[in-house]
């Protein structure tokens, strides 16, 4: 500043006081013989610009090394810290890839899935492309910011009714073959799909607002999908029972709709795709993993519903590709510019349908490969393409020309918690997966249901297990479901089998060439919307509750229950091989069933599968579920119908598909949350015996620190009679046999009836063997306390896969068991026993005095329970005066347990007391609530 200055301090003699400072400062010692230099110079006009202008630089420079070296040091940090974050994306990517499932090698991302993303990653690529020009992190944000969601969603309404895209499917031709019975390439356009849409009927809301219930709003999405006509269409398409048409014939109605009158082709709404598209998985539930890497699916397998091959002919054929889906298939992915590839596939690419140029989405493609080798290492065992898009908001010039934008998020293989095809293979006396139509139907239980994986692009694992892409149970995320298309495998071996020599030829089937066509043209399910994770709905309902909010935190690595059950119920339903619905009680036993198990058994929780016919029925089970803690008791409306009910015996057997799926849902969905699970029937219950045990929690407590390599707990069946001293005479007149002779007193009533007084225990505490039940037929009806970590498919009575399937996978297994040590049976005179108690309707009561014989004549098939005075459980017999009940007429048949009867009885009926106290409570608290 001074070489314009004339301030007296700025002469030079200043100035060189300045620099002598200055070198002070920075501790560099003076120089004598600079100083003198400089003074002398400094004493000659001629030399004074020059040498200001030598200090000026000198002083400048210094300055600038002063500032920038701290400026060196923190942008060094800052690059360094940011390399480092790069790379702990990186891992998280790799971490987030590992934690998939822990299938021993079966169904995980490997090292060549690792080497893709770390080429992506180091190109400088996200690991997922994107539509246009929109981010996958711009579109994040927009569909989880609340402001911007309402926005989406009010434009989603105004364009389709309903706050979210709506759930549908793009039907596709047959596939066709040559006449080698290879496969011909799939070259059809968007065009040559069937689309069909299947809005789903929003439930009331809580609130009077004009708000639309979200597609998530009945703890989950496994309510939107259409399985089955309503039972008020039983007229055009036949009931569940005794049916006589194939649904071939009936498959477009079946998937487009009839129309809301008869004669009337408006307003159709279809009911269930898969007879017009049989390789269209028939899907029950999805929802993600808890720890948002997969979204799992459960699909039964629709071709087991009607197997008569007398008259089902059409229907079996139809649905062979249903078998198909369970049978994994090996996939290469393709590269753009890649040399190793054939001529041959950039020709069969050729042939394929293509978007043009304004689809900026980098398309993944994919080929059938020919062997385990040829295929990626991380989809050896793959059948689906799943494709994860959401909706934006892409921005006009004006905000009033703002406009809805469809972006894809990624792209992923589907993988299975293990190969279906491997278990059929290594179970005892097996036979094909797919049965001749000569055959029909099979014994083979385990290929009735099965899951399935979407692994989660990484990018959406944080945003889906957050739950931030949800608002108001509106989801923003979907997945579209594309089956890989290939014929069915007729032989038992298989593919690709560890130790199996398969005469599979894959180069037969399909050829080495076949490039899959593009999304846009092939046959999948569209817009399955992606909900939050069990867990985390769980956590929602549990932080309103007594638990509090470290609830939620607490149960994030721990599992958070020690003993569940699943129960799959109705308001009103029809037992096996009748047509109407002939029994109503399960609202009574469905609170009686919980009031036992929570409070007595000491079960942690009770998840209830909801199949009330909501077309039929004005209530659902809610308002049993209710009377109680919603952090104990959860509803899963499971409007999925039983595709057939008829008697295991008739030669066309029953398929309870609706159960099957929702014993499976209930594990894949909260089996990873605890220790115990089993799932029960209203009329069972899990009973401690013997003196050890407070309770069947506290025996199985025992069990599990004493019993390490014990996973399964089989308790035998046998079905309670109903005694005869706690049944009343039936007085209605709704069954025509019960009509004639109704008598005022038991003994001479025609029917009878349990007693409305008591509790269904108490009428059905009569056992009609001694224990232990016999082993002989026990076992067939068995029901089981079972680890959901080691069984992978459970089957009403049976464990029928396990993880012995991929720990030891050249073992054969049993048809319906497991081996010791891993299964045992449970001790009925020491630990406890099952006690079934279902309902004994009037009309089996007919006339019951002529085939319940009076003492001393032989016993004939009494469908009523004459009690012993021999008591289960205990040593004595009854001590109190029998004389003057009915049954001492009577030649007893059944056994009641001393336990039950003095101890369980009593506490149940207490604990009943309970929950119509909660009820009323809970009831006056709403009204307050009202009234403020």
């Amino acid at each position: 500043p001074c070489l314009h200055n004339s301030q007296p301090e700025c002469h030079d003699s200043n100035l060189n006081s300045m620099v002598v400072d200055r070198r002070k400062r920075t501790k560099a010692p003076p120089s004598n013989s600079s100083n003198t230099s400089l003074r002398v110079r400094s004493q000659h006009p001629a030399h004074t610009s020059n040498h200001r202008r030598n200090i000026y630089i000198l002083h400048t420079a210094e300055e600038c090394n002063s500032a920038l070296l701290p400026i060196l040091v923190i942008a060094g940090v800052w690059c360094f810290g940011c390399w480092l974050m790069a790379w702990a994306t990186l891992y998280r990517s790799f971490s987030a890839t590992d934690r998939a499932d822990d299938n021993r090698g079966f169904g995980r991302r490997t090292n060549d899935a690792l080497a893709i993303k770390l080429q992506q990653f180091l190109a400088g690529r996200s690991t997922a492309d994107v539509d246009g020009q929109t981010s996958i992190s711009h579109a994040l944000r927009q569909v989880t910011d609340p402001v911007i969601l309402e926005k989406i969603h009010s434009k989603l309404v105004k364009e389709l009714s309903f706050p979210q895209l709506i759930l549908g499917a793009y039907l596709e031709p047959e596939l066709q073959l040559q006449s080698s019975d290879m496969m011909i390439l799939r070259s059809q356009s968007p065009q040559n799909l069937t689309h069909v849409s299947y809005p789903y009927q929003p439930p009331r809301t809580n609130d009077d607002t004009h708000k639309i219930a979200g597609a998530c709003s009945q703890n989950g999405a496994q309510w939107l999908f259409p399985t089955f006509h309503p039972s008020t269409l039983d007229y055009h398409f036949d009931g569940n029972v005794f049916r006589k048409k194939n649904l071939f014939d009936l498959r477009w109605d079946l998937a487009m709709g009839i129309g809301t009158n008869d004669g009337d082709a408006t307003n159709k709404l279809g009911y269930c795709p898969v007879d017009a598209d049989p390789y269209l998985p028939w899907i029950h539930d999805a929802f993600p993993s808890n720890d948002g890497s997969h979204i799992k699916f459960i699909i039964s397998n629709k071709r087991r519903c009607n197997s008569d091959p007398k008259v089902f002919q059409a229907d079996l054929k139809n649905l062979e590709p249903q078998v198909a889906l369970m049978q994994p298939i090996p996939v290469k992915r393709l590269v753009l510019g890649d040399h190793n590839e054939s001529e041959e596939v950039t020709k069969s690419m050729s042939k394929l349908w293509s978007p043009d140029a304004s689809d900026a989405y980098n398309q993944p493609r994919y080929r059938l490969a020919t062997s385990l080798e040829d295929a990626d290492e991380d989809v050896q065992h793959t059948r689906f393409i799943c494709r994860f898009h959401t909706v934006v908001i892409e921005e006009g010039g004006q905000s009033s020309q703002s406009k809805l934008k469809r972006v894809v998020l990624g792209e992923s293989l589907s993988n299975y918690p293990y190969n279906p095809e491997h278990a059929n293979y290594r179970k005892r006396g097996s036979k094909p997966m797919l049965t001749s139509l000569e055959q029909g139907h099979d014994e083979q239980i385990w290929n009735s249901v099965y899951e399935f994986r979407c692994p989660t692009p990484i990018e959406l694992i944080s945003t889906i297990t957050s739950g931030a892409s949800l608002l108001r149970d509106i989801p923003s995320i979907y997945v579209d479901l594309v089956p890989i298309r290939t014929p069915v495998r007729r032989d038992r071996e298989g593919f690709g089998i560890p130790g199996v020599t398969s005469s599979f030829d894959p180069i037969r089937a399909w050829g080495n060439a076949h490039v899959l066509p593009h999304v846009a043209a092939s046959g999948r399910w569209a817009n399955i919307p992606i909900c939050n994770t069990p867990r985390y709905e769980q956590q929602k309902t549990t932080v309103t509750t007594e638990r509090g909010l470290s609830g939620m935190q607490q149960t994030a690595n721990a599992k958070e229950n020690f003993l569940v059950a699943c129960v799959w119920a109705a308001r009103s339903f029809s037992t096996r091989g009748q047509y109407a619905a002939t029994d109503s009680s399960t609202g009574d036993r469905l609170r009686e069933f919980l009031s036992y198990h929570l409070h007595l058994a000491q079960f942690d929780h009770v998840y209830v599968y909801d199949n009330t016919d909501v077309s039929v029925d004005s209530e659902t089970l809610a308002s049993i579920t209710d009377l109680f803690p919603k952090d104990r008791v959860t509803r899963i409306p499971w409007p999925h119908r039983v595709c057939n009910n008829n008697r295991p015996g008739h030669s066309n057997p029953g398929e309870r598909s609706s159960q099957y799926a929702a014993e499976a849902s209930c594990r894949a969905r909260y089996g990873a949350d605890t220790e115990w699970m089993t799932s029960l029937d209203v009329d069972e219950y899990i009973i401690a015996v013997g003196k050890d045990w407070e309770s069947i929690r506290d025996w199985l407590q025992n069990v599990t620190a004493t019993e390490k390599d014990t996973q399964i707990l089989s308790f035998f069946q046998t079905r309670a009679l109903p005694n005869i001293d706690a049944m009343v005479p039936y007085t209605d007149d709704a069954l025509a046999v019960c009509k004639d002779a109704i008598g005022k007193e038991v003994a001479d009533a025609k029917c009878l009836e349990k007693d409305p007084e008591k509790t269904f225990m108490e009428t059905y505490n009569c056992e009609p063997t001694t224990h232990p039940k016999p082993e002989a037929y026990g076992w067939r009806a068995k029901k089981q306390l079972y680890r959901p970590q080691f069984v992978l498919n459970h089957f009403v009575h049976y464990s029928v896969v396990t993880r012995r399937i991929l720990d030891e996978p050249m073992k054969e297994s049993l048809r319906f068991a497991e081996k010791a040590p891993f299964e045992r049976r449970v001790n009925e005179v020491t630990e406890g026993f099952l006690l079934h108690s279902k309902t004994t309707s009037p009309d089996k009561t007919v006339n019951w005095q002529t085939t319940c014989p009076r003492k001393g004549v032989e016993t004939k098939s009494c469908t009523v329970g004459i009690p012993s005075g021999e008591l289960l459980g205990s040593d004595s017999t009854e001590d109190e005066d029998a004389s003057a009940k009915v049954s001492s007429l009577f030649e007893p048949n059944c056994y009641r347990h001393s336990r039950v009867m003095h101890e369980w009885i009593p506490k149940l009926e207490e604990a009943l007391t309970r929950s119509f106290q909660n009820r009323q409570l809970s009831t006056f608290g709403s009204q307050i609530l009202e009234l403020n």
